[in-house]
């Protein structure tokens, strides 16, 4: 869709209705790449923080990182702020402040500021600069901003981080961040910038290491991982002598990674800040950390069966997933599945028909398509990446309403994975399993 690019009369944001028409005007795909826009938005709206901000970037785990960092905040009883994307149904999802929505009385108001100053902003950039203003009045003591696709050219690369935390980085979006791995890595090493203090970073790739650490060198800016930390506190290691310290609030065993670097980018915050390490708020944080889609497990309830929903997207969350069910030992009693058509989804439909031929399973597999998106692969294309039996639905909502015929062993959970965008169609249904508060 076209984006906008004329000055905005504030008369147009009354409620959220008017606010949610006109960023779906903007189109939620459409991008303009540089930060030329979001500097503006800085100049002009005073946009400045004086709390620590952890910016998180990457290709897997961004989300769950982010989440376990905020839950922590949350557990030290600090003030915490977080900015995620994308949303699953409404944009409120996106900024939370002490894990609670904004009410939707001030996104009209915070639209109207930042519009009123910067009218040529994309989608992105204006939820981006929306979430700056909302954090600035609420007086945070830690934010916590989930970067978009890149790092380079993403609008929360404009907003000053203190410290700056590198989940997995993956082939993904190759068409605007590049083909190589090292040129994705090279992109998203843009999010060490000047006023970094410090740069955490999960186990990666060497490739993408030594791009990451050339940058941090060339900046001066400390560059930590779990190899090179020394004397870590035994209460920053989600493993002691080979035993798990702490429970996790999000399940799979990708989550073990993601976990530790949010406990590793948490000590280093604790030393810049000399805050104190609390196990007791540690082991509370990675417990009570909720995220919607990751290996959610959702119980048996009336005739609807169990169901387990992940938005594995690419390869390497597809593989965490079915590495999960396995590692847990459940049986599902189906898989409903579709993706997008940039997301190689043959390679997606071969690690799942494998997980099946692994472990001797027969279960039906639904395939369908995801609605009103223009990068959805089309069922029956989809349908025909299979070498196993597959049957093909037109939407989710109809596989929805017969489901509870389809599975016989209701306990037994339905996996219904591919992609957010899915999960979404799902989400639309059923609103309360997003767990919002207000």
């Amino acid at each position: 869709m076209k984006h906008c690019s004329c000055k905005v009369a504030n008369t147009q944001f009354k409620t959220f209705e008017d606010v949610e028409k006109y960023l779906d005007s903007l189109g939620m795909f459409h991008m303009e790449l540089g930060l030329e826009r979001m500097e503006k938005a800085k100049f002009l709206l005073g946009l400045q923080f004086t709390c620590p901000i952890f910016h998180v970037v990457g290709t897997n785990g961004k989300g769950s990182t982010a989440t376990f960092l905020h839950s922590i905040a949350l557990s030290y009883g600090f003030r915490a702020g977080i900015f995620t994307s994308p949303h699953f149904v409404t944009p409120l999802e996106r900024i939370k402040m002490n894990d609670r929505l904004l009410p939707k009385p001030a996104w009209a108001s915070l639209i109207m500021e930042a519009t009123d100053v910067v009218p040529d902003l994309t989608y992105f950039e204006l939820l981006t600069v929306m979430s700056v203003l909302a954090f600035m009045y609420s007086e945070p003591d830690v934010l916590v901003y989930e970067a978009g696709l890149g790092a380079k050219n993403d609008a929360t690369t404009a907003i000053p981080a203190n410290i700056v935390v590198f989940t997995p980085i993956a082939f993904d979006h190759t068409n605007l961040l590049g083909e190589s791995l090292e040129e994705i890595a090279e992109d998203k090493s843009y999010a060490i910038r000047e006023g970094v203090q410090a740069v955490i970073s999960a186990p990666q790739d060497p490739r993408v290491e030594s791009v990451l650490q050339a940058r941090a060198k060339a900046l001066h800016i400390p560059f930590y991982t779990m190899d090179t930390v020394s004397g870590l506190p035994d209460c920053m290691k989600l493993f002691k002598d080979g035993t798990q310290q702490y429970e996790l609030g999000l399940k799979g065993k990708h989550q073990f990674e993601n976990a530790q670097t949010a406990l590793l980018a948490w000590y280093v915050f604790c030393c810049l800040y000399k805050k104190p390490l609390e196990g007791k708020a540690l082991a509370e944080g990675l417990a009570t950390a909720f995220i919607p889609g990751r290996f959610q497990q959702i119980k048996a309830k009336n005739d609807m069966p169990a169901l387990i929903l992940d938005g594995a997207h690419n390869e390497h969350s597809l593989q965490s997933l079915v590495s999960t069910l396995e590692s847990e030992k459940i049986i599902p009693s189906a898989f409903v599945f579709s993706c997008l058509k940039d997301k190689e989804p043959h390679k997606l439909a071969a690690l799942l028909e494998a997980f099946l031929k692994r472990n001797k399973l027969s279960v039906p597999v639904y395939i369908t398509e995801i609605q009103n998106n223009e990068r959805a692969m089309k069922a029956g294309e989809l349908a025909e990446l299979f070498t196993v039996p597959v049957t093909v639905f037109p939407s989710l909502a109809e596989i929805l309403h017969v489901l509870p015929e389809l599975v016989q062993e209701k306990e037994k959970p339905c996996v219904i994975c591919g992609s957010l965008y899915l999960l979404s169609e799902f989400f639309k249904q059923y609103p309360e399993k997003l767990q919002l508060a207000y």
